[in-house]
């Protein structure tokens, strides 16, 4: 597959493109396919709800298609192919051993924040987390004393 195009102009992109995204990049690495419960979480999301906000994708290793430290570093570079850049530095957690079981990592685009995660459980998984800043900002500034 190749990148989703970017629309002309600096404004955020479209949940369309950053759906896309999503599901490109981790298809170019070779992760698995998300799964259609969490791919759909945000969907039937409430209006004004920070669920509304966001976009999710998980994609969890199976016998035949293993998700590594290895495949989800492919995720992330497939990501940045698409014009999405690190914002802080990325996380990689170790055991005693120095196996990493966990990395994390945030990426911002065109009014867009991004959490991207591996774990190292069962035959592992992926998630990405992509959340409209404008949207998330309204909410928050509309959040009552106890959020």
């Amino acid at each position: 597959m190749t990148p989703s195009p970017r629309p002309k102009g600096t404004g955020p992109l479209s949940q369309e493109v950053v759906r896309t995204d999503l599901d490109t990049s981790a298809a170019d690495a070779g992760a698995p396919a998300s799964v259609p419960e969490y791919a759909g979480m945000n969907e039937d999301a409430e209006a004004g709800s920070l669920r509304s906000c966001g976009i999710g994708f998980m994609g969890v290793g199976t016998e035949s298609t293993t998700v590594d430290v290895a495949r989800y570093d492919a995720v992330v570079r497939e990501l940045r192919e698409r014009d999405w850049q690190s914002v802080q530095e990325p996380e990689k957690r170790k055991d005693k051993s120095g196996a990493i079981y966990g990395a994390h990592e945030l990426l911002k685009q065109r009014g867009w924040t991004m959490v991207a995660e591996y774990m190292d459980q069962g035959d592992g998984v992926i998630t990405l987390l992509a959340y409209d800043d404008a949207c998330t900002k309204k909410i928050h500034a509309n959040a009552g004393p106890v959020g």
